[in-house]
């Protein structure tokens, strides 16, 4: 069996969180590619992103759902006292400190690549080239981050034949 089966039915995600973080995905990869290939492209892939973005920030204040609010990141960063590869007593995948932290830097790196891409529009108040740089080490380290995120599910696939979120989310 390639995953084990869910411990449980709850979910993990909402409709709406696992809608932005793929909605995030896709405008991450056509971002890469408009970058390079269609300038208007991607000014509209950015604006998409300020808007996915925003919804996020506005789910974290005001879902129904405990594991879209910033509290349940918070809690996470600040209260929990287990290893960050420990499942929950019943099973399920947990997302520890570790996995909170890199939620929220995955979070800020993609607000910082799409403000300052949106400030290349205003080049007459931070100068061209400096909008530009910031542009840039933003998307790439926010490349790296994604990279490293993405390792670190399969590791734990590798590792337990399972990923974070099979339990039904």
């Amino acid at each position: 069996m390639l995953f084990k089966p869910p411990a449980s039915g709850v979910r993990r995600w909402s409709r709406p969180q696992r809608a932005i973080h793929w909605g995030l995905v896709l405008i991450l990869l056509l971002g890469w590619w408009s970058g390079s290939n269609d300038e208007e492209w991607h000014e509209w892939v950015g604006y998409g992103a300020l808007a996915l973005l925003g919804l996020r920030f506005l789910l974290g204040f005001g879902s129904r759902h405990p594991h879209a609010r910033w509290g349940f990141f918070l809690h996470q960063l600040l209260a929990f006292r287990r290893s960050p590869s420990a499942d929950h007593p019943d099973g399920r995948p947990v997302l520890g400190p570790l996995g909170a932290f890199s939620a929220m830097m995955l979070l800020l790196l993609m607000t910082a690549t799409a403000v300052t891409g949106w400030m290349l529009t205003l080049e007459q108040f931070v100068g061209e080239d400096a909008a530009e740089d910031r542009h840039y080490w933003a998307f790439n380290l926010t490349l790296a981050w994604t990279a490293l995120h993405v390792l670190t599910h399969v590791v734990r696939w590798l590792r337990r034949r399972r990923v974070l979120g099979s339990d039904g989310a």
